[in-house]
């Protein structure tokens, strides 16, 4: 007869903690819930400054150059609040005065004459502009 090895149930049973364990996918959620418009349950976008079309144009341009990530606000009032941002890479311009932007949903044009505010987006948590000495 073969020796069949007959570990204990201490070993192998599996103490469930019921919903304990499914708690934290409720947290990101409940933010996004938070972080929407309490009246048409839409995200919405903060104001930020109005830029003028010099100051714009320069800052697609180098973005398109560099090919950094970009945030833009158009001037556009949606239920009186601004829509969220539009979030990618500059991947060109038209002659007709529009902007194609490489976005996590597809590509998008956007009028450039409608952007009320363009940024770059922050470097990584780890990353630190001017420092050169990591790992010291």
């Amino acid at each position: 007869m073969a020796n069949i090895y007959d570990p204990p149930r201490s070993k192998w049973l599996y103490p469930d903690r019921g919903m304990v364990k499914w708690l934290g996918f409720f947290l990101s959620d409940h933010t996004a819930a938070l972080e929407q418009d309490s009246d048409t349950g839409q995200p919405v976008g903060t104001p930020q400054v109005q830029q003028d079309k010099a100051a714009i144009g320069a800052l697609l341009d180098n973005a398109y150059l560099t090919g950094e990530t970009v945030h833009i606000q158009l001037n556009v009032l949606e239920n009186d609040h601004f829509p969220p941002d539009t979030v990618g890479t500059v991947a060109g311009f038209s002659n007709d005065g529009r902007v194609l932007l490489y976005t996590t949903h597809g590509a998008k044009q956007l009028n450039v004459a409608a952007i009320r505010n363009i940024r770059a987006e922050e470097p990584a948590k780890w990353y630190r502009a001017g420092v050169n000495n990591y790992g010291q």
